[in-house]
């Protein structure tokens, strides 16, 4: 199997001000075997299962809170139950050779936020934090990697249920207020 990799960014809002450290995500593509029982025929997340990083369509829920370091998989969930994050879009980086890691960062957080704006009408200044999994050197020269993947992440909400991607806004709601060992 290929080898890919993905790096985590952490997540940034006008409260924050910068984009600061950067996880390395290192991961294998994986087979589909248990995924089939995570989606539905139609795609739709039907039950909690992993899920692999370069399989994450818009509209999924993830439970990522404690992801670091090496990932190559995160906890795809229903977005009626408890989650950490909602990938909101996928974004190609039109560029043929690889930017390098700061300069992707920088692609990466205009383009996801570009896109929050113009598909969701949201901002930073909605209280909305953005971050994003990036394609590494190897993915991107090895794999052909281009795509970076934009999530919402509700820091200062816990876990919430409801997608911002499926409707309104307005059925996010949080289920916890602090994170556990934070």
């Amino acid at each position: 199997m290929p080898v890919a990799r993905r790096r985590l960014g952490t997540p940034r809002s006008t409260r924050v001000g910068t984009v600061s450290m950067f996880l390395l995500g290192v991961g294998l593509l994986v087979g589909c075997g248990a995924q089939a029982e995570v989606r539905s025929e139609s795609g739709e997340v039907i039950s909690e299962g992993t899920w692999s990083v370069f399989d994450l369509r818009p509209g999924d829920c993830i439970d990522a809170a404690d992801a670091e370091g090496d990932i190559d998989e995160v906890l795809l969930v229903p977005c009626a139950e408890p989650h950490t994050q909602e990938v909101f879009a996928l974004v190609d980086n039109p560029d043929s050779s690889y930017p390098g890691a700061a300069e992707l960062a920088l692609w990466a957080d205009a383009s996801c936020l570009a896109d929050l704006q113009s598909e969701f009408g949201l901002t930073l200044a909605d209280g909305l934090f953005v971050s994003y999994l990036l394609p590494s050197f190897d993915g991107w020269n090895k794999d052909d990697d281009r795509t970076v993947v934009c999530v919402l992440v509700f820091p200062d909400r816990g876990s919430v249920t409801g997608s911002y991607v499926a409707g309104d806004a307005r059925v996010v709601t949080a289920t916890s207020t602090t994170e556990a060992g934070a």
